[in-house]
């Protein structure tokens, strides 16, 4: 059994959370409120050294520019006061410009010419045929239209349905078994750091 007082204050931590498996009781709300404290001091004191280090410093050292980010952070507070409240409006603006700005740029690459770019492939061997047998067909299963519900897209379609649903349960196979991994992991911790019973 180990001696190391982080090692059984973990320990202590991952059997408290594990007794919800039984029922909810005060040990698993205990750990549950421990676990939102901490991380939100830890949130805190990160938002503190951010502050300190990116703007009060740089600030300090003469860079007058930096006024401009921390006038508009400051100003997002203004919400909090009803005849300030317009002021909120303008940090607010500038975030959701930026940052529709930047997403839609990688929005269209990562989602979309990566996506086509890599669907076309050479026909060579069954991965490939696979793959676009399945964006085709999966493509062709949303056509709502009238025309597109009978005839050969309806069978296209239902070819797609299944090629989704198979990608689907792929993707939650792919869940069940990351969480099945976590598990076994703690479950090692216990067993061989903790109680030193496994090597």
């Amino acid at each position: 059994m180990s001696g190391d007082f982080g090692v059984w204050l973990a320990a202590i931590a991952t059997l408290a959370v594990f007794s919800y498996l039984w029922k909810n009781n005060p040990v698993f709300t205990l750990a549950e409120h421990l676990f939102v404290a901490l991380t939100t001091g830890h949130l805190i004191v990160t938002a503190y050294f951010n502050i300190k280090e990116m703007a009060i410093t740089p600030l300090i050292k003469g860079s007058v520019l930096w006024i401009v980010p921390i006038v508009l952070g400051i100003l997002l507070y203004a919400r909090f006061w009803k005849n300030l409240a317009l002021y909120s409006r303008m940090p607010i603006a500038f975030l959701v410009g930026v940052g529709a700005s930047l997403s839609v740029q990688g929005q269209v690459d990562a989602s979309l010419v990566r996506q086509v770019t890599s669907t076309i492939l050479p026909l060579n061997n069954i991965n490939n045929i696979l793959v676009v047998i399945g964006t085709v067909t999966s493509v062709t299963f949303f056509f709502f239209t009238v025309k597109a519900a009978k005839g050969p897209l309806a069978s296209i379609g239902t070819i797609g349905r299944w090629m989704l649903m198979v990608a689907f349960g792929a993707a939650y196979g792919n869940t069940v078994m990351g969480r099945m991994s976590l598990i076994i992991g703690r479950f090692g911790f216990l067993m061989r750091d903790w109680l030193g019973v496994i090597k």
